[in-house]
Order: C-alpha cells, then sequence, then structure tokens
C-alpha cells in the first residue's frame, strides 16, 4: 500500500500548491482515480526474484533459450537488487522434473519466486513437451507439478512459452484444483525459432526495465511485422472465469440436469411413475441445485486461489462470475 500512500501524498501537495482552490469533488474525483488505477496495478501484479530459462533443442538446431540469456536476460539482471537470471538446458525427462522439484524446494526454503521461460517443442499432436531426447512429457504431467510449485508460492508463478502449441496446457485447468500459475504467455499455433528470439527479447527487454506488463505484452505482439503474433497472455482471474463458465454450461444445462435427475431416480430407487411427478421432480431437482451454485462457487474460488492458505488472496484476486 505504500506506493499509494505516497502519490496520494504527493498528489495532495500538487494541489495545494495551486494558484486557485480546487473544488472538493475535484479532489475526490482525483484521489478516485488514483485508488482505481493502484487497485488495477495490485490486481496485476505477482513476486519474482529469479527468472529460469528451461531449454531442451536438439544440439544441430538454433539454442533460442540459451541466445536469449547470453545476450539478453544475464545483463539486464546486473545491477537488478535481488533479481537474477539462470539457463537450464535440460536432457531428459527426469532431469526436467528434477529441475522443476529443485525450483519448488528453492521457493519453499530460499523465499524465490520465479518466472519460468520454456524453450522446448510441442508435440505435433498437442500431448506435450518434446525434449531433445524425444521423450513427452504430457501436458496433464506437466500442469500437476505447476500446480504444487504455484501452490508453495501463493499464486505468483509466471510463465512464458516459446513452445509450439503450448497453450493447449490451459485445457486441463480444473477449478477443484489450485492455479498451475498467476499468469501465462503462449500460443495454440505452431511457432518458429527466429520469430520466437525476436519477440522474447522485445518482451523481456521492456519488462526487465520497466516491470509494465502490458507495456511488454505490447511489445511482444508488435515485435515481427512479417508474421502475426499468435502469442496469447491470460491470467488466472481470466482463466477461473473461462473454466468455470464451462463448468456452468456443461453441468447446469438442460440435457445435464435431467441426466444427473435420473442417476439419482436409479441411486435412491424412487419409484415415480407418472409423466407428471416426473417432470415436478425435474424442476424441484432444478431448483435444488441452483440453491447449490453459490456455496460451490465459493468452495471452487477459494480452492483455485488458495484463499485458506494465503488469506491475502482474497482481496489479490476479483472475477467477473455470476454463480
Amino acid at each position: 500500500m505504500g506506493g499509494f500512500v505516497k502519490t496520494a501524498k504527493f498528489l495532495n501537495l500538487v494541489l495545494c500548491l495551486t494558484e486557485k482552490p480546487v473544488p472538493l469533488y475535484t479532489r475526490l474525483a482525483i484521489y478516485w482515480t488514483v485508488i482505481s488505477h493502484y487497485k488495477q496495478q495490485m490486481k496485476k501484479s505477482f513476486r519474482f526474484n529469479k527468472l529460469y530459462v528451461i531449454e531442451s533443442l536438439e544440439i544441430e538446431e538454433k539454442q533460442t533459450g540459451t541466445e536469449l540469456y547470453n545476450d539478453l536476460l544475464r545483463w539486464k539482471v546486473i545491477g537488478a537488487e535481488k533479481l537474477t537470471a539462470e539457463l537450464i538446458n535440460i536432457n531428459s525427462k527426469k532431469e526436467f522434473f528434477s529441475i522443476i522439484q529443485k525450483i519448488q524446494t528453492d521457493c519453499e526454503n530460499n523465499n524465490m519466486y520465479p518466472i519460468i521461460h520454456l524453450e522446448i517443442h510441442g508435440s505435433k499432436n498437442f500431448e506435450g513437451l518434446v525434449l531433445n531426447s524425444g521423450e513427452l512429457i504430457k501436458w496433464l504431467e506437466l500442469y500437476n507439478d505447476l500446480v504444487k510449485l504455484n501452490e508453495s508460492i501463493g499464486n505468483n508463478l509466471f510463465l512464458t512459452m516459446a513452445v509450439c502449441h503450448g497453450a493447449y496446457l490451459m485445457q486441463l485447468i480444473k477449478i477443484d484444483k489450485p492455479s498451475p500459475y498467476w499468469g501465462i504467455i503462449g500460443s495454440f499455433d505452431e511457432i518458429y525459432q527466429q520469430d520466437i528470439l525476436v519477440r522474447y527479447n522485445q518482451f523481456y527487454d521492456e519488462f526487465l526495465t520497466s516491470f509494465d506488463l502490458d507495456k511488454s505484452i505490447d511489445r511482444l505482439q508488435s515485435a515481427n511485422e512479417i508474421m502475426p503474433a499468435d502469442y496469447r497472455y491470460i491470467n488466472s482471474e481470466e482463466t477461473f472465469e473461462k473454466v468455470y463458465n464451462d463448468y456452468l454450461n456443461q453441468q447446469f444445462s438442460t440435457e445435464a440436469i435431467k441426466k444427473r435427475a435420473n442417476d439419482t431416480i436409479k441411486q435412491e430407487n424412487l419409484n415415480i411413475v407418472r409423466r407428471a411427478d416426473k417432470r415436478k421432480f425435474y424442476r424441484d431437482f432444478r431448483k435444488k441445485l441452483e440453491k447449490t451454485k453459490k456455496h460451490y462457487f465459493r468452495k471452487h474460488h477459494d480452492i483455485f486461489f488458495m484463499i485458506d492458505k494465503y488469506p491475502d488472496n482474497k482481496n489479490r484476486f476479483k472475477v467477473n462470475v455470476t454463480p
């Protein structure tokens, strides 16, 4: 909150120094603008103090992660307070998960808050990551480890994916598990080495200078005029909104409710013969389900954003969903 207080005091000083008195309603409007801006900035914020580049590319390929690290990242963190960067080359599935576990251990024991940048091929059939060893890491395997890692740091994990079809990771996300990330940049499409290098150079050059995520994403999207920008940024709030709305559409459709009602009739061995009685049962069943929406929304929301473990997350994350 210190940033807001300093800004508010500065504005108050400026207003006091103006030649003409500033009406109260004008002061209030200005302060409200500052508060709104501050809340928006808080909503976009996440903690980080180390940037990991994890690369697994074949030896004859352009080592885009190595180039990003050597040409930009290692220099950008020089002089930055409490910020470091590390390049890690992976050659096997075992090694990959060992590194993810080591990062989690560092988070738990050394107060580490990582950004993870992946420079790995995505499988052509959208199943997951393909290492230089030819081994496949399925999205579900990665998802489960990212959930544990992100939960250990209170939903602060930021992922950038230089991976073909990397955004398919999002399709596995469930509302009854903690979020696997604070935010992610990835693509649903095939992406190309030179484009990757240009775009992520622009992104990290801006981000490690201004720490302004919006400006950084703008530079990522506009970095290469020759090729379309196939990258997408989504944060955990937008992810929850999408997954929760999909859940409502699936579980509360007329067909889904009718199926659940019929399953209940069978499981409880209810003797409902007349059509009128069955219609009434369906209506009552739907009403009971509708009454549970708010309860389960709050339950899923608190699990996803880890409210029990990190109470401050209740104010950090706001979603635009009507249960």
